[in-house]
């Protein structure tokens, strides 16, 4: 199903360039243009990170809700797929009174997704007793009984396969769509270790379509925003919504799943078993273990994406000794952790109250399977090469000149300078990204303003202390303040009250929190100054430019800026009544233009 936009995305108008989405973002699947921070969709694993990271809410996530909608017209049923979080995100709801304000939205009915969870348990535990060469008595006898398993897999398993699956010593889960595009997109080399399982969430449609008919939809609702990918690649699927989804879809409608009764409405066909447990962390080895006992297999949960990163890079499935099961969920918890789940509730909490809801499935299931082949198809991403000469190329453009120079502070959201270095090349950040870089070359030109103003500047805080100052203030001040300034440049911290009454007049633009003045002339001794001062950050700092009125220069710049204003002030009234004026108009702006060649010129000469 195409859709015109990426499940995440970002809004530019409300991108505020913090690049704090990078810093979070644990692919940089992320492209800055022209100062915002875009998502690269074909680089992006939809982990959700820089939408919950972002602080101006800039990272959007597709709104699939008028799709939903639109599902609900066009299918004959349509099955609302509940995510098993549900009972960590409403815990102060009964199921049924969630089932029914669901229904109440115009679905048929509303299931389980943890029944397809059952169904990959069952078949993560044949594949792994198989791995482990566990004698086939066992499971298959517990997986025909319980479950129709031998008829569905085992027979239908060839030789080949069998032997395939006892040579195999790495099990990678495919129950999360983020980690199975991560593995594929920046760990091929372990795409083979991915259990060749469907999702629980495609498992489950499947499910249901062989129960209702082809025809029915199916309408996930849950915390994973990956979901939507799925949706998008599997005609089986129809639609994905997150948990606040619904909320806005049920307060859109005036329902109120607190006000309804529960007791008709329940889970169809049936409830599930402990697939209830794979929202968190070691959910889905409990719900495996529950279908078989792997004995002679290792198995272990990982959870994070940066722990995955660390736990999967490097690895040797050859070096193995054992067959080893990873259960790796994205969300750092599980998915009760993920980023659709609409409360605040802690972390601790949601997992004490799903494990309570857990605890009074039945064990097992025994429902006959589906086709449950299938994962996402993902293509591999190749990463850039760039020589060292390119990297320093680049460095060198931010200022980064020696290795002292490159602090890896992860302002610009990425981990090294180098790594940043690398994204400039492809076209994924830019030179402004950089704080150092920015800091640097802001200081440099401000330093060169100030030393090359011809006027007197001063920047003070809300002490009165001077920030920095120029040599042309310092001269203004008089000779000892001058023969300071030779000692200390800058004369930064300084107390400026010491140094001039002037003072008074920065502390009032800094008490009366930014209001600038401007155009003021004061007096300082035999002196007599034009004084502007501006408020650099309101109520800690201003700056102040003073020019000498008295000094030769500005008297000739003034007449001459004055004289300019009386012929521009002129023309005007001339324009109005030329036919007045007729050529004494142009006489009065010919004399008055010989007065500023006049001035000019001496100027000029001067100079």
């Amino acid at each position: 199903m195409t859709r015109l936009k990426s499940p995440i995305y970002t809004e530019k108008t409300r991108c505020q360039d913090c690049y704090k989405c990078i810093r979070e973002c644990p692919v940089k699947a992320i492209r800055v243009e022209k100062g915002h921070a875009i998502i690269i969709p074909e680089q992006c694993v939809l982990c959700g990170h820089c939408v919950v990271a972002c602080p101006a809410q800039a990272k959007k996530v597709r709104d699939d809700l008028p799709q939903a909608r639109q599902i609900l017209k066009l299918k004959p049923r349509v099955i609302a797929s509940l995510a098993p979080s549900f009972a960590a995100v409403y815990p102060d709801l009964e199921p049924g009174q969630l089932i029914s304000a669901i229904k109440a939205l115009g679905f048929y009915g509303v299931s389980e997704t943890a029944i397809g969870a059952d169904l990959v348990s069952a078949k993560i535990a044949c594949d792994l007793s198989m791995a482990a060469n566990i004698p086939d008595a066992g499971p298959k006898d517990h997986m025909e009984r319980l479950y129709g398993y031998r008829v569905q897999f085992r027979s239908q398993e060839s030789a080949g396969e069998k032997n395939s699956l006892q040579r195999q010593k790495l099990f990678l889960s495919s129950a999360c769509p983020v980690l199975v595009e991560f593995i594929k997109h920046y760990i091929p080399e372990l795409n083979p270790c991915i259990t060749d399982c469907a999702s629980p969430l495609l498992a489950h449609a499947r499910y249901l379509k062989e129960k209702y008919g082809e025809e029915t939809g199916i309408v996930f609702i849950g915390p994973c925003i990956a979901k939507k990918r799925e949706a998008d690649t599997w005609d089986e699927l129809d639609a994905a919504i997150s948990f606040t989804d619904l909320n806005r879809w049920l307060e859109d409608e005036g329902i109120h799943p607190s006000d309804r009764k529960s007791a008709k409405d329940t889970f169809i066909p049936l409830k599930a078993a402990k697939g209830s447990l794979y929202p968190i962390e070691g959910g889905m080895i409990a719900s495996i273990r529950k279908y078989a006992t792997i004995r002679n297999a290792h198995m272990m949960s990982v959870t994070g994406l940066k722990e995955i990163r660390k736990t999967l890079e490097g690895l040797s499935p050859e070096a193995l000794s054992a067959p080893i099961f990873m259960e790796l969920l994205s969300c750092p918890g599980g998915c009760i952790n993920g980023p659709g789940v609409c409360n605040d509730t802690l972390r601790a909490f949601r997992r004490i109250r799903l494990l309570d809801y857990a605890s009074k499935a039945r064990n097992t299931l025994s429902e006959k399977m589906p086709d449950m082949q299938g994962t996402l198809p993902v293509e591999r991403i190749v990463p850039s090469e760039h020589s060292d000469d390119d990297i320093q190329a680049a460095l060198k453009q931010i200022g980064k000149r020696t290795l002292q120079d490159a602090l890896n502070c992860g302002s610009c959201g990425y981990d090294t300078c180098k790594a940043f270095a690398a994204a400039m090349l492809e076209n994924r950040a830019e030179k402004t990204m950089c704080l150092s870089y920015m800091k640097t070359l802001a200081q440099n030109k401000a330093n060169g303003l100030i030393r090359a103003i011809p006027a007197g500047v001063v920047i003070c805080d809300s002490q009165l202390k001077i920030i920095e100052c120029n040599r042309y203030f310092a001269n203004m001040m008089g000779e000892d303040v001058l023969s300071m300034f030779e000692v200390r440049p800058g004369m930064e911290g300084a107390s400026l009250e010491k140094i001039t009454d002037l003072a008074r007049y920065f502390k009032d633009v800094i008490d009366l929190n930014g209001l600038d003045l401007v155009n003021r002339e004061v007096r300082e001794g035999k002196k007599i100054f034009h004084l502007t001062i501006f408020s650099i950050e309101k109520g800690e700092s201003a700056c102040g430019v003073l020019q000498d009125v008295t000094a030769p220069q500005i008297q000739k710049s003034r007449v001459i800026d004055e004289t300019r204003r009386v012929i521009n002030k002129n023309l005007k009234v001339v324009q109005k009544i030329a036919f007045l004026l007729g050529e004494n108009a142009a006489e009065t702006e010919a004399i008055l233009n010989s007065v500023i060649e006049s001035f000019s010129g001496d100027e000029d000469r001067d100079l």
